[in-house]
């Protein structure tokens, strides 16, 4: 690792008032989440086209409903079984140090259950049931009922059980209605951002004085403006990636970097 974007990096967190985490996909693959966008991603698997959309979703469920049982189970199960990893736990433990926002791309809850307590999720969360109409959230689902829900799926994707058992099993644990006004609280291709959230992300980014982008692509907007956004308003950017780019770029995955640079900058407090 570049000792000068090191040490840049360090001293940006030890001297820094308030702290925007930035984080994507990269951040929860170490929790066993898939990324959407690497060579072997989540996309290569399941077209945009056909899954990346609402209406795409129903088209395909029309033509073939257990295409898309596949994909929702392969959404929903491993954010059902993941857990936090060690820079989850680092986000979380800056709080000690410096007023820390986090500003997350992913719908995983896993900043949240780390420990962090300012969290805007910009594409919603899966752990949260909306009214389509209303964009009010009507009921929070817990991970074991989506694990219960991961394993109806599976049985139905594998032709182990009919549409009706699944649908009765779902009932159990998802609030379905006939007109289906319920959906997961998911932002997908073409929707707008989730609010507040998003609001409050673009008020934050500018008053921030350090911001620390962690395993995101860079290339799915609005989203994608922000790095620039903070930087525009006199921010320190730093990058964690595998493959880093961008400013005062530091590589390695974040259940890596982020623990030691928060060791760097203030000793064993994690």
């Amino acid at each position: 690792m570049d000792a000068h974007n090191w040490s840049m990096a360090v001293a940006g967190l030890r001297n820094a008032k308030h702290v925007v985490v930035f984080s994507g996909a990269g951040m929860s693959a170490e929790s066993g989440i898939p990324t959407f966008r690497d060579a072997d991603g989540f996309w290569q698997r399941f077209p945009p086209e056909k899954f990346a959309t609402w209406n795409g979703l129903w088209r395909t469920a029309l033509t073939d409903p257990h295409s898309v049982a596949d994909f929702v189970l392969n959404v929903v199960d491993p954010i059902a079984r993941a857990e936090v990893n060690p820079g989850h736990r680092a986000v979380a433990a800056l709080e000690r140090r410096a007023k820390t926002t986090v500003v997350t791309q992913n719908v995983d809850g896993l900043h949240q259950m780390a420990g962090s307590t300012d969290v805007l999720e910009i594409h919603g969360c899966l752990l949260e049931v909306i009214d389509r109409l209303t964009a009010q959230v009507v009921q929070r689902i817990d991970r074991s009922q989506l694990t219960q829900i991961a394993d109806a799926l599976r049985k139905y994707a594998g032709r182990q059980s009919s549409l009706v058992s699944l649908v009765a099993e779902v009932r159990n644990h998802y609030p379905l209605d006939g007109l289906g006004r319920h959906r997961p609280n998911l932002v997908l291709f073409g929707d707008a951002m989730a609010e507040p959230a998003w609001t409050k992300a673009c008020e934050v980014v500018v008053q921030c004085d350090l911001f620390i982008s962690v395993g995101t692509s860079g290339e799915v907007y609005p989203a994608a403006m922000l790095p620039d956004q903070a930087a525009e308003a006199g921010a320190t950017v730093i990058t964690v990636d595998p493959q880093p780019s961008g400013n005062c770029p530091l590589q390695g995955t974040a259940g890596t970097v982020l623990p030691k640079l928060l060791h760097d900058a203030f000793g064993d407090d994690r």
